[in-house]
């Protein structure tokens, strides 16, 4: 049985997670990706996060990138914010009071 993916945050994991949607969907389902790759469907369509050695090969069949399928072993380069406390503080209000006017988390929108 192959390790579980160490993410570095619940969120991370969240993101992979529906990544690894994104990337059926965009493959045409399960059937499709599974005969791309050589797999049986159900064994597809059992995955939460994309196993290490087919993530190359999903990338290729559905466009979906290496870096939103398994961000703890393709990390963005360059991406990291760093952001003074005041900002972090100042994002973080402005998190919440969209939450407070909509009733929706900011993750949870499509970009």
């Amino acid at each position: 049985m192959a390790a579980r993916p160490r993410f570095a945050s619940t969120a991370q994991a969240m993101r992979a997670a529906s990544s690894v949607r994104r990337a059926l969907a965009a493959a045409g389902g399960a059937p499709r990706l599974g005969h791309s790759l050589g797999m049986h469907a159900v064994s597809v369509a059992q995955w939460t996060f994309c196993p290490t050695q087919h993530v190359e090969a999903v990338e290729a069949a559905s466009g979906v990138s290496r870096h939103d399928l398994r961000p703890d072993l393709y990390p963005r380069v360059g991406k990291a914010r760093d952001l003074s406390p005041e900002q972090a503080v100042a994002a973080h209000l402005a998190a919440g009071d969209h939450f407070a006017r909509t009733g929706r988390c900011l993750s949870s929108e499509s970009r």
